[in-house]
């Protein structure tokens, strides 16, 4: 238990950790449009993943069937010089393998989770920069890494004002984007 009732805990007692792969790139047919296949190239600090470059068939998730991961689910990029980016799905995806994601318990909020490894982000980065010429943080590594947790009353509370930040913060995105884009167009 550490300070303040919070407790220290293991990111594999979260959830089921799942590491991503990659079904066969040879067979054009396990590529679609049905599910969203994210990699880190689609992770671009955005908190949800709405979109990605590529998607895979029914068949391309058969492939990978057992990387089937739900709405929810926590995906933190955990090799290569992108390590450390983390998103949340919305829809079931399949992740390639440079990604491990957390599917959480019901005693952990998803939000929280996601804003408590955005959080220790950079720390994620010092461990994999460690390992290899190649930085990389394998699920075993990132199973064991600790984070603090409150209770979950507590986690959904600062889930719900942290993701309310988000949501003007992205609103106030759009707005700008679209006002830029009235400005170009007068300005043509």
């Amino acid at each position: 238990m550490s300070s303040k009732g919070w407790n220290v805990l293991k990111i594999g007692n979260i959830g089921r950790i799942v590491t991503g792969k990659t079904p066969p790139t040879q067979y054009a047919e396990n590529f679609g449009n049905k599910y969203p296949f994210i990699t880190p190239r689609d992770m671009s600090g955005q908190k949800r993943i709405n979109q990605t470059e590529r998607y895979l068939s029914e068949k391309g998730k058969n492939e990978v069937k057992n990387c089937l991961l739900p709405v929810n689910a926590i995906c933190v990029s955990c090799i290569g010089s992108d390590m450390g980016k983390v998103v949340m799905t919305t829809t079931n995806s399949i992740t390639n393998q440079q990604l491990n994601s957390i599917i959480c318990n019901d005693s952990f909020n998803p939000d929280f989770i996601y804003y408590a490894l955005v959080n220790i982000s950079s720390g994620l980065r010092n461990i994999g920069h460690n390992s290899t010429a190649v930085p990389i943080l394998n699920k075993t590594d990132f199973s064991n890494f600790e984070i603090s947790v409150p209770d979950i009353f507590t986690q959904r509370r600062i889930a719900e004002i942290l993701s309310a930040l988000d949501d003007k913060i992205e609103l106030n995105r759009q707005t700008n984007a679209t006002l830029e884009a009235i400005a170009q167009a007068i300005f043509k």
